[in-house]
């Protein structure tokens, strides 16, 4: 991790237990990517923390998606990847419930305890 991604724009317990932690520099690039979150971390929050549905794609990387109570689309899609005992914040975006089903049929969903 990079002395800029250092920088905690927000930290809590992820929906398996491990630490998670949101860089200052990953929530500026999904808020210039997707302008539509920019009021909507606690929503990411949420999904990281507790998730409708759990996906890991093949290289290893575990997609987290909630359907929120409010915000910019069906589905808030929250991408994490795990680095010893903490998990990182790679990026989020909205997501369609047409998209959701067509994107993540391939993937292998992971059980939420």
């Amino acid at each position: 991790m990079g002395t800029a991604d250092k920088e905690v724009q927000a930290r809590g317990k992820a929906y398996d237990g491990t630490d998670f932690i949101v860089s200052k520099k990953r929530w500026r690039h999904i808020v210039d990517r997707h302008a539509e979150l920019e009021n909507f971390l606690d929503a990411v929050l949420l999904t990281i923390t507790s998730p409708d549905e759990a996906y890991i794609d093949p290289r290893g990387t575990i997609h987290l998606l909630k359907a929120p109570k409010r915000g910019p689309s069906d589905f808030l899609a929250a991408i994490v990847r795990k680095e010893c005992q903490e998990t990182y914040l790679v990026t989020a975006y909205p997501i369609g419930g047409k998209r959701k089903i067509r994107g993540y049929r391939t993937f292998k969903k992971l059980p939420l305890s």
